[in-house]
């Protein structure tokens, strides 16, 4: 699981952590919304793949150590799923934010303005901070952008970060100049040979 939103060898990289675990806290949280009438029940939305699946399965699993919370697994089709993710018609669902350069896809993932921002998340601050670093000038000016973009995220807390993306490109050592952008998409126009 990431400890953070960026690894320690990207510029953007804060240590600011993304989960923070309380066991005694989460019973307490939910013993408390019982005791209102209001017990945790939800439904993790899955794709029909054994990945996402097994997700849900897991996430299942992990809550049932804790009284007065029940949580159900739902598998659909591929187009119900992607349905239901864009109209917002979920309580649960595995998303990803594939951060290569943060601008595109925590962009997309998070600002309120994006329809690819599946969470329904509409936080000013965040929504000023991906604005920022979108139109940043330099670099540093990026970095303080997305600081506040990792505070606002360990504190809103739209998900659980549980996988870290790895998006590469794989060449032989005659090809060069491979340099990858947004989802791990090399840039074309950037690779070279030679004999």
């Amino acid at each position: 699981m990431p400890d953070t939103l960026f690894p320690e060898e990207s510029p953007f990289h804060s240590d600011i952590p993304l989960n923070q675990l309380n066991k005694d806290m989460a019973q307490q949280l939910f013993d408390e919304l019982a005791a209102e009438g209001k017990p945790v029940s939800f439904s993790f939305l899955a794709y029909p793949t054994p990945e996402t699946k097994a997700a849900g399965e897991s996430v299942q699993a992990q809550l049932s150590e804790f009284d007065n919370v029940k949580v159900e697994v739902e598998v659909g089709d591929y187009g119900a799923v992607t349905a239901r993710a864009a109209q917002r018609d979920f309580d649960m669902i595995v998303s990803s934010s594939i951060i290569q350069d943060p601008d595109y896809a925590l962009w997309t993932a998070f600002h309120g303005d994006s329809s690819g921002n599946f969470s329904g998340l509409n936080d000013q601050k965040l929504n000023d901070a991906l604005d920022a670093g979108r139109f940043a000038d330099g670099i540093e000016e990026r970095k303080s952008a997305y600081k506040v973009v990792q505070e606002r995220l360990a504190t809103l807390v739209p998900g659980s970060w549980y996988i870290k993306a790895a998006p590469s490109v794989m060449h032989t050592e005659n090809v060069h100049g491979v340099r990858t952008y947004t989802l791990g998409s090399p840039l074309p126009e950037e690779i070279w040979m030679t004999n």
